[in-house]
């Protein structure tokens, strides 16, 4: 297994330069084919404003450790995740992991996470100063509790979100856009900022409610429950059962999921089962009645009802559109 343990919010290049036997050059850092395959790459954008674009695969497993920082509360970092794709990838297997999302992280929150070999890596990262978000964002939001969290204080914030095909797209033009090397900083720079538009955009349409300070421990425990729920998707999950495995009250519990997640443990449920749904449609080519059973539906007028409810349109019409 590969490991990287960082200290400060930059360096990654160079760690993992050093970790598969290559080098840095002009920001980017190529797999050796004997480690994998792909790149990372490391724009900065302007003095507030860098971006990573890792568009890779490694044959082992990497652990990378986040620890400790006291820049930590000054800095945001954004990672979009499974946000754009390649050719070889639009035909091959895909799960629920293979979900764009974004997790959104400020302060010292001690993370340890595991890329597993043979996966591919498609993910953006964005890091943006506090101050120059809030310039970006602008004055006329100082009641929203998500903004006021992510950009004031010294309390640790997390929030995670589905990606929305705008993102999508916008992180697209960033891989695909023939622009002259001259103009490429200039041109992530304003496809950065309109993620981060985008994102708060999305971010803002939450609940409104108060949030609450977190642990690396909280964080954990939160996440694990988090990839129970999708590991099981044909079974709902009981909040007495989750809230005892992670060892927390399930007013924490709930709350804590919600703030993180911006949904309640059910409806979270329920949107992914329904991904899940239009996925084996689509890629798999199942009947109807065959997803709905797999996914735990005793009633297909039901799971029609749910389906129609999440995708747009009942899952007849979409496994033929």
């Amino acid at each position: 297994m590969f490991e990287i343990t960082l200290k400060e919010q930059t360096g990654f290049l160079k760690l993992f330069a050093d970790l598969v036997g290559s080098k840095v050059e002009k920001g980017m850092v190529k797999v050796p084919k004997d480690k994998g395959n792909g790149y990372i790459r490391g724009l900065l954008l302007n003095p507030s404003l860098s971006m990573m674009i890792r568009n890779c695969e490694l044959n082992q497993d990497l652990l990378s450790r986040r620890l400790h920082d006291p820049s930590a509360n000054e800095r945001i970092i954004m990672s979009f995740n499974n946000v754009f794709k390649n050719k070889e990838d639009v035909a091959g297997p895909h799960s629920m992991k293979d979900l764009p999302s974004v997790q959104m992280i400020r302060g010292n929150i001690d993370l340890e996470t595991v890329y597993p070999g043979k996966t591919k890596y498609r993910s953006i990262l964005i890091a943006i100063d506090t101050l120059y978000l809030k310039t970006l964002l602008g004055q006329g939001e100082e009641d929203n509790a998500i903004l006021k969290n992510i950009t004031t204080g010294n309390r640790p914030a997390l929030f995670e979100e589905l990606i929305s095909p705008q993102i999508h797209t916008a992180a697209r033009e960033i891989i695909e856009a023939a622009v002259p090397g001259s103009l490429q900083n200039f041109y992530c720079r304003i496809k950065a900022e309109e993620m981060i538009c985008l994102l708060f955009a999305e971010l803002y349409k939450r609940e409104n409610a108060p949030v609450h300070s977190l642990d690396e421990n909280d964080v954990r425990k939160i996440y694990q429950i988090r990839d129970r729920i999708l590991s099981q998707l044909d079974t709902p999950p009981v909040l007495s059962e989750l809230a005892t495995a992670a060892g927390m009250s399930t007013s924490k519990l709930k709350r804590l999921f919600k703030q993180i997640f911006g949904a309640s443990f059910f409806n979270y449920y329920q949107c992914f089962r329904m991904k899940e749904a239009a996925r084996l449609l689509k890629e798999h080519k199942y009947t109807v009645s065959q997803v709905g059973y797999l996914l735990g539906f005793s009633n297909l007028s039901h799971f029609s009802r749910i389906f129609e409810a999440h995708i747009g349109m009942k899952p007849k019409k979409y496994s033929a559109t």
